[in-house]
């Protein structure tokens, strides 16, 4: 039954773009964890950034995996997520938890990371 399952996987829906914005991601978690100095836009939007094209590609390979190979997110699923996460991470979260701070350059980085997802990775 679990080869059944697993050839179900559609594992093209990992592009060699989506492993080089992963390891994009992995890098900048490197010079974190490193403690290198690192630009001002790099230090606070990259994460940011990266956020919706890796979460939302690990959501259509699951949902490839459910209901087959031809599923895409549509726009309007793509922005609705954009909205979601903006406002969980920059308005929600910030009243209770003093970890998150809002700013609206990170709901257009959000945005601008939704679109590059919707361009590039909604194949």
């Amino acid at each position: 039954m679990a080869d059944r399952a697993a050839g179900r996987l559609i594992w093209g829906t990992f592009t060699p773009l989506f492993w080089a914005l992963a390891a994009l991601y992995l890098a900048h978690r490197c010079l974190v964890w490193l403690d290198v100095v690192r630009p001002f836009w790099l230090r606070n939007y990259l994460d940011d950034l990266l956020c919706l094209p890796l979460v939302l590609t690990g959501t259509l390979f699951c949902l490839r995996a459910l209901y087959g190979p031809n599923v895409t997110l549509s726009g309007y699923q793509v922005g609705f997520v954009v909205v979601y996460v903006s406002v969980s991470f920059e308005l929600f979260f910030p009243m209770f938890l003093p970890r998150y701070t809002p700013d609206l350059w990170d709901v257009a980085a959000y945005a601008a990371g939704g679109l590059f997802y919707d361009r590039f990775l909604n194949k």
